[in-house]
């Protein structure tokens, strides 16, 4: 859509292309004709003109038609070395003026194409610097990948060897408590050593009556739990009591209304 030139009520309004260059083509036709009508109307003042002399002879002077015709003539042929002199020299003024153009024209144009070489020259070097920013990035990128990849190849590397490890630990343990269990002189010896345990904490009892059952001193797992974990399971335990209490508490209350 182009905006047209608006005429009548169609003003302000946007005018399609094709109607547009259709517009454009009859105002063209018009300048033309317009143009030839001035110069229709040129011609027609210049007739006039010599008409109007040829009447002011005849009116003015004692002639016979030829005599007239003569006159006419000779006049008209004046008048017209003097409009071919005025012409040339119009016409010396616009060569002038054109070659005047010209120079300007070309100076401009010059000056248009320097500017155009120069504006060349810099996005070429824009475009230079930019791909070579671009390829500097690239290849920064590309080593700190190539970086990270390598670290996260040695750390996979290094769980695979601490998992392959553990398995291998796990395997040796299996393997010592399978031999502690297959033989009977080892068998025997755990066996023993528990019962010298359970006699060990038999005879403590027997000597700190004053000591609570639940002590720390009659446990026989000091060497399996962690006294961290000891203290989370009481933690625990204390905190199902009181939930307990509180289910308890919140049970009568309801029971009572």
């Amino acid at each position: 859509m182009n905006g047209g030139m608006g005429m009548g009520g169609m003003a302000g309004y946007p005018t399609p292309a094709g109607h547009q260059s259709d517009l454009n083509f009859i105002m063209s036709m018009v300048e033309d004709l317009s143009a030839v009508l001035r110069q229709n109307q040129q011609l027609s003042a210049s007739v006039v003109e010599k008409v109007g002399r040829v009447r002011e002879k005849a009116a003015t002077m004692d002639l016979s038609n030829d005599q007239l015709v003569a006159a006419i003539d000779l006049t008209l042929a004046i008048a017209d070395t003097k409009n071919v002199e005025k012409e040339n020299s119009e016409l010396r003024k616009a060569l002038e003026k054109a070659e005047y153009d010209k120079k300007e024209n070309w100076k401009l144009a010059c000056h248009g194409a320097n500017i155009l070489a120069d504006v060349t020259e810099k996005m070429h070097k824009f475009r230079e610097q930019t791909d070579a920013d671009i390829l500097t990035w690239h290849k920064n990128y590309r080593q700190q990948l190539a970086a990270e990849r390598e670290e996260n190849l040695d750390l996979r590397n290094q769980i695979n060897d601490m998992k392959a490890a553990a398995a291998r630990a796990n395997g040796h343990l299996r393997d010592m408590r399978r031999f502690i269990t297959d033989h009977d002189v080892w068998h025997e010896l755990r066996v023993e050593n528990i019962a010298l345990r359970q006699e060990k904490r038999f005879w403590k009892r027997m000597a700190m009556p004053h000591l609570p059952d639940d002590d720390s001193e009659f446990s026989d797992d000091d060497d399996l739990i962690d006294p961290e974990e000891k203290k989370r399971q009481a933690a625990l335990a204390a905190e199902k009591e009181r939930k307990d209490k509180e289910d308890a508490e919140g049970g009568g209350e309801g029971t009572s209304a």
